[in-house]
C-alpha cells in the first residue's frame, strides 16, 4: 500500500540528474498560458507542455522513474526484459529509456493504438504484442500479467498501474515544477484520468504545498475513444489511484476532447493529442465556475502521433464514415460505404408520377431515402440528393386528356400538394427534377445510342436493343431466356425487333398531336419513355457515375435495368456504386397500388386524427428491407411510442433533484449515442437505433424519479436527443414546443401558488391544465411532475 500521507519518505528517482545524454531532457517543461480558448477573463489557464519531454509525452517522467528505481533496487538486471501494458505513451517512454540503457523491452498494447505510436516503438527497437481493440488497455494488462506469472525471472514487470514510482515521478518533479512556475499562486489543478499517476502524484504534492488547491480529474465516458484515458467504471482501477486526493471529477465526451484539440491547434498554435484536448476542455469548465483563480492543466503529448486516427480528420470522426455499411442490391450483400468523392455523396431517388397524389408506398420509399440522407449527413458527408418528378408519361398524359386540363397545370397542382405532404412528413427537401424540363437531354441520349448501335428506329419509334448490352439483368438477376415472346419488358404496345427490347421514344398518337403533347425529333413527333427520362435526369444533374440510387424493390426490373443499360452503354461507366431498395407496403395482404384499388393516402389518415409525425414514425420504424404491413394498429402503436417519447421530454422539464449522481447521465447518454450510431451505420438498422433511444428513456426516467439528476441535466438530455433527431426527424415541431412553453408557464404559476399556500388557485390552475391543455400535474416528494392526459407509460 502507498502511504499518501508521507510520500516524501520514498527515494527521489530524480535526485541525481546527470546522465549526459538525452535523458537530461526529461522534465522541467514549460508552462504556457491558454489565451484564446479561455472562457473567463477573470481566471488564468496555464498548460504544462509535457509533449516537450525528450520522448514526447508526460509518460517519459514515469518511464525513467520506474526504471531508475528498478535498477537501484536490483530488480532490473541486464538479462531481464522490461515488460509493460500500455496504450502507447508509457511504452514509448520505456522504449526510449531502455534503448539508451541497453535493455530489451516487450510491450502489450491494444491493436487500435495509433499507427504513429506503433512506428515510434518499432523505431526504438521495442517488441510489442497487439491485443484485441475492444478490450482496450485492460486486454493488454491481462496479457502482460499472464506473461509475468509464467516467467517471473525473465521479465521486469514495471506495472505502471500499481508502481508507486509512477506517481512519485510527478510528486518529485511535475508538482514541484508547477508550484515553482506559478510562484505558489495555482488554485486549481486539472489532469485527465488514465493510469492516474499524473493526477495522484502532482495533486498530492500541490496539496502538500497548499491544502486549499483543488484537484480535478477529467474522466472520459464509458466506451470512449480517447486514447490513453480510462473510465474507472469501465476498466481495471489502478492500484495507485486514491479517490480522496481528488476534489472533483468532470466527465468529458469524445467530441468535446477532439474538438478542443483541434481548436488548440488552430487558435493557440498547440498541436496536441486527444487527452490534452480533454484536459483543456475540463479546465475551461472549471474556469467558467470561478470568480478568479489560476487553473493549471497538463498537455500529455503531441498531436503528431494521432495523425492516423480520427482526431484531425474533420469535425465528425472519419471512423463513423468508415463504419457505415449498406445492403447493395447490385452486390446482393451488405458492403462498407465509400463515396466517389471525399466527404461528398450523390443520391438519385425515384420519385412520384404526378398524375395523382402519391399513396403510402411511395412515401415509405421517400422516408427511407430521407433516413439514408440524414444518416450520411450525420456522418459528416455533404449530400446532393435528386428526385425525379414524372410529369410526362402515359399516366400524366391520360389524366390530362381525360380531365381536359393542360398537362403542365395538372401536374403542377399535384406536385405542389406533394410538397406539402413531404413537409408534413418532415422529409427534407430534395433537388426536384421534372421530366418535362429535360427532354432535349433525352433526345440527345437517344441519338447517341442509335449512333453507337445500341438503339434502332422502327415505325418512327426508338428502341433499345438489349442484345447489344451484355450486362442486361445484372441488377435484378432476371433470366431473359424465360421472358415469353409477345411480352415486353416495359409493356409498350409498339412493334420491335425483339419483344424484349424497350422503348426510348414513342411515336406520338393523334390525341397527343391534337393536344400538343409531343416533341419534334429527326425521326418524327415523339415523346420520351419513363426509362430514358430517369437516365437523362440522373446523369445530367449528378454525373455519369453516382454514389447511391434508391427506390422500391419492385422497380429493379424493368425500370432500373433499363436505366443501367441506357447510361452504361453511353458512358462505359457504372451508373451507381450502390443500389438501395426498400420493400413495399402491403395493405390487406397485397401490394399497395392504384391498380389494386387498395391505395391509402395521407388525407385518409389525417382525417382519422393521426399526424404527419406519427405517420413518419410508422413508416420508418421497421427496417427498410422488410415488407411493411399497413394497419390502423401500426399507426396507433406509432402514436403511443411518440406519446411515450413526448412524455419523457416533458419529464425533463420537471427535474428537481440535486444531481448527486453526476456520472450516471453522461454514461447513459454515451451508451445511447454509441449504440444509435452503430445501429444506423449497420445498414440503417432503425429498430435497434430506436431501441437504444427508448432504453435510454427508461434509464433516465429512473434517475429522474430517484431525484439524482439536477435541473441543468434537462437541457443536456434534450441536446442529445436533438442530435440524434438529425437522423430520425421525430422530435416535436417548434409549434408544439411553443405550446409547451405556454403550459410550462402555467405550471410555474401553480408552483408559486402552492408555495404561497394558495390552494384554491393551485387547484384551479391544475384543473385548467387538465381541461384546457390536456396536462395532468402530479405532486410528488421531489416536486411537481406533469404529463399529457393521453400519455401512458414510464
Amino acid at each position: 500500500m502507498i502511504d499518501y500521507n508521507n510520500l516524501a519518505q520514498y527515494t527521489n528517482p530524480f535526485k541525481k540528474r546527470a546522465y549526459n545524454n538525452i535523458l537530461d531532457g526529461i522534465g522541467n517543461t514549460s508552462l504556457i498560458e491558454i489565451v484564446h480558448l479561455n472562457p473567463n477573463p477573470r481566471v488564468k489557464i496555464f498548460a504544462k507542455t509535457e509533449f516537450l519531454n525528450t520522448g514526447g509525452s508526460v509518460k517519459d517522467r514515469i518511464a525513467l522513474s520506474m526504471i531508475e528505481h528498478a535498477e537501484q533496487s536490483g530488480e532490473l538486471t541486464p538479462e531481464k526484459i522490461i515488460l509493460e501494458a500500455t496504450s502507447g505513451n508509457t511504452g514509448i517512454g520505456l522504449a526510449m529509456v531502455a534503448a539508451i540503457k541497453g535493455y530489451k523491452i516487450l510491450l502489450a498494447m491494444a491493436e487500435n493504438a495509433s499507427e504513429e505510436r506503433k512506428k515510434i516503438l518499432a523505431a526504438y527497437g521495442a517488441d510489442f504484442l497487439l491485443t484485441p481493440p475492444h478490450l482496450s488497455t485492460d486486454g493488454a494488462i491481462e496479457v502482460a500479467y499472464d506473461l509475468y506469472r509464467q516467467e517471473p525471472d525473465k521479465y521486469l514487470l514495471t506495472d505502471q498501474f500499481n508502481n508507486p514510482y509512477n506517481l512519485l515521478a510527478h510528486y518529485f518533479s511535475t508538482g514541484k515544477e508547477i508550484w515553482q512556475q506559478t510562484r505558489g499562486a495555482v488554485t486549481h489543478f486539472v489532469a485527465t484520468i488514465g493510469t492516474t499517476g499524473t493526477l495522484m502524484g502532482t495533486g498530492a504534492r500541490l496539496k502538500q504545498y497548499n491544502s486549499d488547491i483543488k484537484i480535478i480529474g477529467a474522466e472520459p465516458t464509458v466506451g470512449h475513444a480517447i486514447q490513453g484515458l480510462k473510465n474507472l467504471k469501465d476498466s481495471y482501477i489502478p492500484g495507485i489511484f486514491n479517490r480522496s486526493l481528488m476534489d472533483q471529477k468532470l466527465v468529458v465526451e469524445n467530441e468535446q476532447a477532439f474538438q478542443t484539440s483541434r481548436e488548440l491547434a488552430k487558435k493557440e498554435g498547440l498541436l496536441v493529442g486527444m487527452s490534452a484536448g480533454a484536459a483543456v476542455y475540463a479546465a475551461q469548465q472549471v474556469a467558467r465556475q470561478l470568480d478568479e483563480g489560476i487553473v493549471v492543466t497538463i498537455l500529455p503529448d503531441g498531436g503528431e502521433r494521432y495523425l492516423s486516427t480520427q482526431l484531425f480528420q474533420g469535425f465528425t470522426p472519419e471512423a463513423t464514415k468508415s463504419n457505415l455499411k449498406i445492403y447493395n442490391t447490385l452486390a446482393r450483400k451488405k458492403e462498407p460505404f465509400k463515396s466517389l468523392k471525399p466527404n461528398e455523396v450523390s443520391i438519385y431517388t425515384c420519385g412520384p408520377t404526378v398524375n395523382t397524389v402519391p399513396h403510402l408506398a411511395l412515401y415509405r420509399r421517400l422516408i427511407v431515402a430521407d433516413l439514408l440522407r440524414r444518416n450520411l449527413e450525420f456522418c459528416g458527408y455533404e449530400v446532393k440528393h435528386v428526385i425525379n418528378i414524372t410529369d410526362l408519361d402515359d399516366n400524366t398524359i391520360e389524366a390530362a386528356l381525360k380531365s381536359g386540363v393542360d398537362m403542365r397545370e395538372l401536374t403542377t397542382q399535384v406536385f405542389e400538394q406533394f410538397l406539402q405532404e413531404l413537409e408534413a412528413l418532415n422529409i427534407k427537401p430534395f433537388q426536384y427534377a421534372r421530366a418535362s424540363d429535360y427532354v432535349q437531354e433525352m433526345i440527345e441520349m437517344a441519338e447517341n445510342l442509335v449512333l453507337m448501335g445500341y438503339a434502332y428506329i422502327k415505325h418512327r419509334s426508338v428502341y433499345f436493343d438489349i442484345a447489344k448490352y451484355a450486362d442486361y439483368g445484372k441488377l435484378s438477376g432476371v433470366d431473359l431466356s424465360k421472358i415469353k415472346l409477345g411480352a415486353t419488358v416495359d409493356l409498350d404496345n409498339y412493334e420491335k425487333e425483339n419483344p424484349r427490347d424497350f422503348t426510348l421514344f414513342k411515336r406520338a398518337n393523334l390525341a397527343e398531336l391534337k393536344n400538343n403533347i409531343f416533341f419534334k425529333t429527326k425521326w418524327g413527333n415523339m415523346r420520351p419513355s419513363w426509362h430514358i427520362e430517369c437516365a437523362a435526369m440522373c446523369t445530367k444533374l449528378l454525373g455519369e457515375s453516382i454514389d447511391i440510387h434508391t427506390s422500391c424493390l419492385d422497380l429493379t426490373f424493368p425500370h432500373h435495368e433499363n436505366e443501367i443499360a441506357i447510361t452504361e452503354a453511353l458512358s462505359g461507366k457504372q451508373l451507381a456504386n450502390y443500389w438501395l431498395h426498400n420493400e413495399t407496403v402491403l395493405n390487406q395482404g397485397s401490394k399497395m397500388s392504384h391498380q389494386g384499388k387498395n391505395a391509402i393516402f395521407l388525407e385518409d389518415i389525417f382525417s382519422q386524427g393521426f399526424s404527419g409525425r406519427e405517420i413518419r414514425y410508422a413508416l420508418l420504424s421497421i427496417h427498410y428491407r422488410q415488407p411493411l404491413h399497413f394497419s390502423l394498429q401500426r399507426l396507433t402503436a406509432a402514436k403511443n411510442a411518440l406519446q411515450r417519447f413526448d412524455m419523457f421530454i416533458w419529464n425533463t422539464r420537471s427535474i428537481t433533484g440535486n444531481g448527486e449522481d453526476s456520472d450516471a447521465l453522461p454514461r447513459i447518454i454515451n451508451e445511447m449515442e454509441t449504440s444509435f450510431e452503430q445501429s444506423m451505420n449497420d445498414d440503417l438498422n432503425i429498430s435497434a437505433a430506436l431501441g437504444a433511444v427508448f432504453n435510454f428513456i427508461r434509464k433516465a426516467n429512473c434517475l429522474i424519479s430517484a431525484g439524482t439528476l439536477a435541473k441543468k441535466d434537462g437541457p443536456k438530455i434534450i441536446q442529445s436527443l436533438n442530435r440524434l433527431d438529425q437522423v430520425l426527424g421525430i422530435m416535436p415541431s417548434p409549434e408544439e414546443e411553443a405550446i409547451s412553453e405556454e403550459i410550462y408557464s402555467i405550471i410555474k404559476q401553480r408552483e408559486k401558488a402552492r408555495k404561497q399556500k394558495d390552494w384554491q388557485k393551485a387547484d384551479q390552475l391544475r384543473e385548467n391544465l387538465k381541461t384546457e391543455h390536456g396536462i395532468i400535474v402530479e405532486d410528488t416528494p421531489l416536486g411537481s411532475r406533469w404529463k399529457p392526459v393521453a400519455v401512458n407509460g414510464d
